[in-house]
């Protein structure tokens, strides 16, 4: 009997949990993924001056599962504890206060952080199964009512595939989606805010004495360095820190320049910490259009098709890696019951 053939759309967490827990009950998957390298936002960038974890700078566990899997992470050398010295500013709706001059708080819940980058949390989900990257799916052709054939941006052709699952995110879903059945249509009430990112590597260490900063003014919504040092006296140079601005600046600012955006997100910085910035060795700027899920879909994942195509994402349950993971691991037993019962 031929294996049953399986496309997962995006190699983020989602799809990646997917596509790991289908390959396990022996399906034949095959992972489609537009960018050069997997992860989704949980994202590393790599610069002459060294890399910068530049979309999700940590995870929490609430649920188990979940919670299992960072613990196996860790126990596998993909993650470790994370234990920054926080500062807790206010948030947009609030006064804000003084420049955040000492130490604030400690993180109140356990923190993880992929090593040595971000994108290394997603390895124990990396199976044996085929990965295509840079392959843009552009549409989802039904051929019979149980398979399917993808299309993508080069004119390419895959499949036959007895179902699909896409977890990108929620606007690019619904491009996919919408035209197979109106049982879509709720993705389009999902609201996603962008983000734009400031990588920046300073030549001497900032003299602070915290590691992340949590809405420091309303340009930021987070400032943290890249990478764990606690050791406060012998900080690595250059010193690595990247920068969220808030969801509003973000949408305010969303085709300006990199350039001024750098400019003005340096200077909030600046204001924030009150601190005179060292030199910078570099600094980039990167705009995430789909970042934060602010008005989730309230359930783990969509079908239609016969339970066949199914979508899965963060923004099916929430603004956390954690939605990810349990939207994925929903699709992909929801496939199985599907196609195997």
């Amino acid at each position: 009997m031929p294996k049953i053939k399986i496309a997962v759309i995006g190699a983020g967490m989602a799809g990646l949990k997917a596509a790991s827990t289908l390959h396990k009950v022996g399906m034949d998957v095959t992972v489609f993924e537009k960018s050069r390298g997997l992860g989704g936002r949980l994202a590393s960038r790599r610069t002459e001056s060294g890399h910068f974890n530049h979309g999700a700078q940590y995870v929490t566990a609430r649920d188990p599962g979940f919670d299992a899997f960072l613990q196996q992470a860790t126990q596998d050398n993909a993650a470790q504890k994370w234990h920054p010295d926080l500062h807790r500013g206010s948030p947009p709706d609030k006064v804000f206060s003084t420049p955040a001059t000492h130490a604030g708080n400690l993180a109140e819940k356990q923190w993880y952080q992929g090593i040595p980058q971000m994108n290394k949390l997603i390895g124990p989900l990396v199976q044996p199964f085929e990965i295509k990257k840079q392959h843009r799916i552009t549409s989802i052709e039904p051929i019979t009512a149980r398979t399917f054939m993808l299309h993508d941006d080069l004119d390419g052709e895959f499949g036959l595939f007895d179902g699909v699952i896409v977890s990108a995110p929620a606007p690019q879903s619904a491009d996919l989606l919408r035209p197979l059945s109106s049982r879509f249509d709720p993705i389009d009430d999902v609201i996603i805010a962008p983000c734009w990112t400031v990588m920046a590597a300073f030549e001497k260490p900032l003299p602070t004495a915290f590691d992340a900063m949590l809405y420091p003014s309303p340009e930021i919504s987070w400032a943290a360095r890249s990478t764990q040092n606690n050791d406060i006296f012998h900080r690595r140079t250059p010193d690595h820190w990247v920068l969220h601005a808030s969801p509003s600046w973000s949408r305010d600012h969303l085709e300006e320049d990199k350039e001024r955006v750098i400019e003005k997100l340096l200077a909030a910085l600046r204001t924030a910490s009150g601190i005179k910035l060292p030199d910078l060795q570099t600094i980039q700027a990167h705009r995430w259009r789909y970042a934060r899920t602010e008005t989730p879909l309230g359930k783990s994942h969509l079908n239609g098709m016969n339970g066949r195509v199914i979508a899965a994402g963060d923004w099916c349950l929430g603004a956390r890696v954690e939605a990810a993971w349990r939207s994925g691991q929903s699709a992909a037993h929801a496939m199985i019951e599907t196609l195997i019962g």
